[in-house]
């Protein structure tokens, strides 16, 4: 970009004046007057159907899988209490743990469903 090696004032100033350019261009406003014609809100405004064509229908994944996730917890848990697994320490922290998993995950569904009625 600087050519002179040799002259370090040179590429300094020519430095400064690629700043300024730079600085100048950045802070100019557009003229934003001429590139928007004047009924552009209102082609706009027609092109919206007045009523909506697409019926829309609520779905509920979110919740179902919530109660899906729900049930399987509760068959993982029923399952590690039939097996036993309560007599080691891991059987007793994963008990638990699924336990803390299962409550927290009903407190959560319960506090959504209170909130979305």
């Amino acid at each position: 970009m600087f050519d002179d090696a040799m002259n370090p004032e040179a590429n300094a100033q020519a430095a400064r004046e690629l700043d300024a350019r730079i600085v100048e261009e950045l802070e100019r406003l557009p003229d934003l007057s001429a590139a928007i014609p004047a009924d552009f809100a209102a082609r706009v405004a027609a092109k919206v159907p007045a009523r909506r064509s697409v019926a829309v229908r609520t779905t509920h994944y979110g919740r179902t899988l919530m109660m899906l996730s729900l049930v399987v917890l509760f068959v993982a848990l029923v399952a590690l209490a039939m097996r036993g697994a309560a007599g080691s320490a891991i059987g007793t922290a994963l008990e638990w743990t699924l336990c803390i998993q299962f409550l927290a995950f009903a407190v959560w569904m319960g506090v959504q469903h209170f909130r979305s009625n």
